[in-house]
């Protein structure tokens, strides 16, 4: 085995004692005087030393026979990373080529390579005695290389391959006589003519021989020479073995030249060249003599003249066209000959030689771009010719062409060369094997590419962009965008494809910034579709778009992007525009011919879901699958959000699924919706026979899944009364009126009336308990239920309008598409303001206005109810700001309610300014100490609560009264402690935070906290607690998480719990968090009955189920309810809007000013506040007289209980309320408690 050593260790660190002073210095010397200009350039003689000692240290043992190798890095400052390496070995021919190439195909640069011849002794050991040049001793090459530095592995695999290569070497040059004595016999004994001649013309030295075998059929090798002999890997394939006996068999004569598929380790890189000769028995090939070798650098550039077999082509073709060799095409004939590649021309047929020979002769004249292409006598390789101007020839264009080739012939390109010609040409050639699958491709097309890749782009576009549009505009198209299209794209794409995305591509501006476009475009012979996205707003993710086409059921196989640089029409820099190229998969159930028809319905669907006006989910299948028109998709989907909203249970997948098995019925479904809804195509005898129809449908409904959602749909369309489906008013988004009555499975109790709005932007619903009711508007931060939190919140305000005319009604959105309000919260708020005007918007867009004392019904909807005017609404957040928006909108529209169409704007009350949700709720508060025999107002009682100072309820509410030792509060930010503060001094900071805008619990001035307190973020892991928290909150370990300590605040031992912030924080202990229906506080939330406060002040809505009330009252609670305690808010916007719309009169016919009513309603601030406040005095008191009546009054309230039932005013179970036996037992024992 050879020797092989690799170091670690730097340069210079190895111990020089192991090497005598005398070697290490002749190794210097000899190295020095190897030296070609500039290899020691840089070499000073400290490295020199070094290089010295390192190529002694590899001679000291060698193997008779093998080569030694060391191998190491080399100690250098900055970044110039070495390795060096000598190889000792026995002088030979191809030592210092083979070695070199080798290091190359490793991929590793040479700096530097010596290469001295010294004379050595050598012990019986093999240990080397003595150096000197100038004693016949042992003659060894040594090869010292500077390397491109690599790590462990790159280091092992270069020993490996120059270990291999030279024992191909030594292998080569010791049997060399003999193979030059077998071409010898071959030339003698199995060839004749022409072929023994080249034969004879290879053994005289025309060829390196490097290796001999003979083949027989069975595949065995025998008698191998040189590199068949040393190597494992065979030089001619089974295949290629079984084609060379077909070959000969045919009748063609000897020999055979053909390309290995083996690369030569030995002299030059290239393919192996092979020499076949058979052996005959007869008329029968017994067995074949395989030669292989290089040809010398003289003989491939030998005139033809003078080439064996070579010579003779020549003559003939000179003899078929009948060129005088001493006239110009005869010199011409010969010259293409001596220019194109000897080692290739004498294998080819006379038809194909004489191809190329012509086509090389008529590129001399007139260099030009051209292709030609030879297929090898076994068909194993493919060698194509390529011409191009000098001037077209760069690294890339040789790229582009190979990708062109492989893609084209399917085959992997395995070497090529290049050659610069006389005159303006340059020839390319590359070798392909064609043994995978490869195909020869049609020249003519392959030619045409070339043409449009090198020259005549721009006119070709152009031509294409004539036949396409209008001639008129092509040329100028063409020059603004086909100069951009790079030299990939015009690799892969002809000029018709590059005319189609010109179209698309000018279409393109800040209005519509995407394009998309559906084609059976083939571009490697599989006739897949494709889908090009053009996109002028900046280059699409992967991770965007591959999921969307997903949800439409496509496969995405590949994407070739393109990108453009195009410049508008004004001055300025070009723009990133970019060409996406996907290469899709239909599902196996989908017949793409007959997609093909809806190609523009299926675009239109996927531009509007990457422009985002459109969601991406599931849905979007049903335009390949059912080819269901995008349109109506938006309409199932919305109907499916609200049926989510409504409590179905149904998730998209299985929704999507039912769809996509009924198709008949689906389009039967949407139909139907058009036939009552549509005012172009409003039939109610049609949308009656649908119906009908429908309910047959269902018949052959096999899953009972599938039936329950599709009746589902069917009941959702029965019952929407209004939509503007049909109207301008869909493109920002669909609102549907429903009748609540008619939808199976809805929550109770059950709206009257109900309006659904749903974008991608946005989703909302409005929910009403009768024609004249009002209520606010609230931002939701409930994705999948706000309905839930909303019906709640209808449910509250129905009641607490008792003391007003209109019902209660509630209405809420979720904005979809939020920013992050820690990253940019005023792009937060814009975001969630622009979604609560289009919410508004659609709200109006299908109400009744009033005009002249008349009902007006909104343009392009068809009314299926009767008249329904009366629409109020409020906001329950910033409340100020966002009523003016919705004012603004209702008088935008001309809205017959004015400014009175929300309440609390600037130029109405304004709740937070008069705070007076919170004062009403304080009312209750008072009547619940007052009946304790404490004083709010200047007796001290310790409060806990849900909110921060910048909210409207609970900032107003922990400000009105000064004797209020606020101990502890939580907000969705922070949690507030304040063990034992200060009343004077606590207020006023509380006071101070209130004014401070977006003020939040961290603001607090720490230095007033009392000892123990603090402010804690609720994204901290855990929360430290001091003595006096734990005895604030009646706990006993030391640190908590945030969720706990909230959970602890709600059941901390104070005075009174405040409600101030939105979130259900209290339930029963019968109650599973499920029921409740507010899974974001899931974690937080606690059971009534472990409350230890004596009194709840429900300021904020939903803060305690109506079981927790009970429960809570039933162990010595005070509680009223929310609807009761914050109804004051409500009570408000009643007066406002009532007073403006007494006066809206007034206004219209000039009698009263805008500015003088603005100053009437101020003056009657403090009359409104006095008549809510005193409505919410009056319900407290008649709660607390209500209450005296104790057990004995139960029955008379079971009574009217019975009434309302009957009445169908009353539904026990959604109002908590126990039947009948269970109350009078409760009476019976003394502890009534409705």
């Amino acid at each position: 085995m050879p020797e092989k050593s690799t170091e670690d260790t730097a340069a210079g660190t190895s111990p020089a004692a192991q090497v005598p002073a005398k070697f290490a210095k002749a190794y210097q010397a000899a190295l020095q005087g190897s030296a070609l200009p500039g290899e020691s350039d840089d070499l000073d003689a400290k490295a020199l030393a070094e290089a010295g000692e390192f190529a002694a240290r590899a001679s000291l043992d060698r193997a008779p026979g093998q080569p030694s190798f060391l191998l190491e890095p080399v100690a250098a400052d900055g970044t110039d990373r070495r390795m060096r390496l000598v190889v000792v070995n026995d002088d030979m021919p191809f030592l210092v080529d083979s070695t070199s190439q080798i290091a190359g195909a490793q991929g590793l640069a040479v700096h530097r390579i010596l290469h001295p011849v010294v004379s050595v002794e050598r012990d019986a050991k093999n240990h080397l005695t003595a150096v000197d040049a100038g004693k016949d001793g042992a003659r060894e090459s040594v090869i010292y290389m500077e390397l491109e530095r690599g790590d462990a592995r790159a280091r092992r695999r270069l020993l490996d391959a120059l270990e291999a290569a030279l024992a191909d070497v030594r292998a080569a040059v010791a049997d060399w006589k003999a193979m030059r004595a077998a071409m010898l016999a071959d030339s003698t004994m199995r060839a004749d003519g022409e072929g023994a001649e080249l034969l004879r013309w290879f053994e005289s030295g025309a060829m390196t021989q490097l290796g001999h075998e003979w083949r027989t059929r069975d595949g065995k090798r025998h008698d191998p020479l040189g590199i068949c002999a040393a190597g494992t890997s065979e030089i001619l394939s089974e295949t290629a073995l079984e084609a060379a006996f077909a070959w000969f068999e045919k009748g063609r004569t000897a020999p055979l030249l053909i390309k290995s598929n083996r690369l030569s380790s030995v002299h030059r890189r290239v393919l192996l060249d092979l020499v076949v000769v058979p052996e005959m028995k007869g008329k029968t090939v017994e067995r074949l003599s395989i030669h292989a070798g290089l040809w010398t650098s003289a003989a491939l550039s030998t005139p033809p003249a003078k080439v064996p077999v070579l010579r003779a082509q020549l003559e003939a073709l000179m003899t078929k066209f009948g060129f005088d060799p001493g006239g110009h095409a005869g010199k011409a004939l010969a010259h293409a000959l001596t220019a194109l590649p000897h080692d290739l021309l004498i294998a080819f047929d006379a038809e194909s030689l004489e191809e190329l020979v012509l086509t090389s002769m008529s590129i001399t004249d007139r260099p030009r771009p051209k292709l030609v292409m030879i297929r090898s006598p076994l068909g194993r390789h493919l060698f194509t010719f390529v011409w191009l101007p000098r001037d077209e020839v760069s690294t890339g264009r040789r790229l582009a062409i190979e990708s062109l080739l492989v893609r084209e012939a399917k085959a992997g390109v395995i070497g090529w060369t290049m050659a610069l010609e006389d005159g303006g040409a340059a020839l390319l050639r590359y070798t392909l094997d064609l043994r995978g699958g490869g195909i020869v491709p049609d020249t003519e097309a392959l030619n045409a590419q070339l043409e449009q890749m090198v020259r005549g782009w721009q006119p070709e576009v152009e031509g294409a962009l004539a036949r396409r549009g209008d001639p008129g505009r092509a040329a100028a198209l063409a020059a603004r965008f086909a100069p951009l299209f790079p030299a990939n794209y015009r690799n892969l794409y002809n000029p018709e494809e590059a005319a189609r995305d010109i179209l698309r591509l000018r279409d393109l501006d800040a209005d519509r910034p995407r394009n998309v476009r559906l084609a059976k475009k083939s571009l490697d012979g599989d006739d897949r579709l494709r889908l090009k996205v053009y996109s002028a707003a900046g280059p699409l993710a992967l991770s965007d778009v591959v999921p969307a086409l997903e949800h439409f059921g496509f496969e995405v196989l590949e994407e070739i992007p393109t990108e453009l640089h195009v410049h508008g029409g004004g001055e300025g820099d070009a723009e990133a525009t970019f060409i996406h190229d996907f290469s899709l998969r239909l599902p196996a159930n989908v017949d793409d011919t007959a997609l093909m028809p809806h190609v523009e319905t299926i675009e239109g669907a996927i531009a509007a879901v990457l422009d985002g006006k459109a969601e991406n989910d599931a849905f979007n299948q049903l335009v390949l699958v059912t080819q269901t028109d995008p349109q109506a998709i938006v309409w199932l989907r919305a109907w499916f959000r609200y049926m989510r909203q409504g409590g179905s249970s149904y998730g998209m997948d299985t929704v999507v699924a039912a769809l996509r098995s009924a198709p008949a019925l689906t389009a039967a479904l949407v139909d139907r919706f058009r036939a009552l809804h549509d005012p172009k195509a409003k039939d109610a005898a049609r949308a009656e026979a649908l119906a009908a129809e429908i309910q047959t449908g269902f018949a052959a409904i096999q899953s009972i899944d599938d039936d329950r959602i599709l009746r589902l749909f069917h009941a959702v369309i029965g019952a929407t009364l209004r939509t503007n489906a049909f109207a301008p008013a869909a493109a920002e988004a669909l609102a549907f009126k429903i009748d609540s009555s008619l939808v199976p499975g809805l929550p109770k109790p059950l709206p009257w009336r109900e309006v659904w709005v749903y974008s991608p932007r946005v989703e909302g619903i409005h929910l009403r308990a009768g024609p004249v009711a009002r209520g606010g508007l609230r931002w939701s931060d409930r994705r999948d239920d706000f309905r839930t939190e909303i019906l709640g919140l209808m449910k509250a305000q129905r009641v607490k309008n008792a003391v007003i005319v209109p019902t209660g009604a509630k209405g809420g959105f979720y904005p979809k598409q939020l920013p992050s309000p820690a990253e940019d919260r005023d792009a937060w708020f814009a975001e969630g303001t622009e979604c609560y005007r289009i919410f508004i918007r659609s709200l109006l867009s299908i109400t009744d206005n009033i005009v002249g004392g008349k009902v007006v019904h909104p343009k392009g909807v068809v009314i299926r109810d009767g008249e329904d005017p009366y629409f109020v609404v409020a906001a329950d957040k910033g409340t100020a700001t966002f009523s003016d928006v919705a004012n603004g909108l209702a008088m935008e529209r001309d809205f017959w309610l004015g400014d009175a169409f929300a309440s609390g704007g600037s130029k109405g009350y304004d709740h937070k300014a008069m705070g007076i949700t919170a004062k009403g709720a304080w009312v209750s508060v008072q009547r619940h100490f007052a009946e304790m025999g404490i004083d709010v107002q200047t007796d001290t009682i310790r409060v806990v609560g849900c909110g921060d100072m910048s909210g409207d309820v609970f900032g107003n509410g922990m400000l009105l009264s000064k004797a209020i030792k606020l101990c502890a509060a939580f907000d969705h930010r922070h949690i507030f402690l304040d063990p034992d503060p200060d009343p004077a001094k606590s207020w006023k900071e509380r006071d101070r935070m209130f004014k401070l805008p977006r003020s939040s619990w961290d603001d607090y001035d720490k230095t007033l906290i009392s000892k123990g307190g603090g402010v804690f973020a609720r994204s901290q892991k855990s929360i430290p607690l001091t003595p006096e928290v734990q005895a604030l909150l009646g706990l006993s370990v030391a640190e908590i998480d945030p969720a706990g300590l909230i959970s602890a605040i709600l059941r901390a031992p104070a005075d009174l719990l405040w409600f101030g912030g939105i979130g259900t924080y209290v339930k029963a202990a019968s109650q599973n968090n499920a029921e409740v229906g507010d899974p974001a506080n899931d974690a937080l939330r606690v059971d009534a009955e472990d409350l230890r406060v004596r009194a709840v002040g429900e300021g904020a809505n939903l803060g305690v189920t109506q079981a927790a009330r009970i429960a809570f009252a039933a162990k010595g609670g005070r509680i009223n309810t929310d609807f009761i305690d914050n109804s004051a808010g409500v009570d408000c916007s009643d007066n406002e809007v009532n007073i403006k719309i007494a006066l809206n009169r007034e206004m219209a016919e000039g009698r009263l000013s805008q500015d003088d009513r603005d100053a009437l309603l101020v003056r009657m601030t403090d009359d409104v506040a006095a008549l809510v406040l005193e409505d919410n005095r009056l319900q407290a008191l008649a709660l607390s007289i209500a209450e005296k009546g104790g057990a004995a009054a139960v029955p008379s309230l079971v009574r009217i209980m019975e009434t309302f039932e009957a009445s169908g005013r009353l539904d026990r179970k959604v109002e908590g309320l126990a039947a009948n036996d269970e109350l009078l037992r409760r009476s019976e024992i003394g502890r009534a408690h409705v």
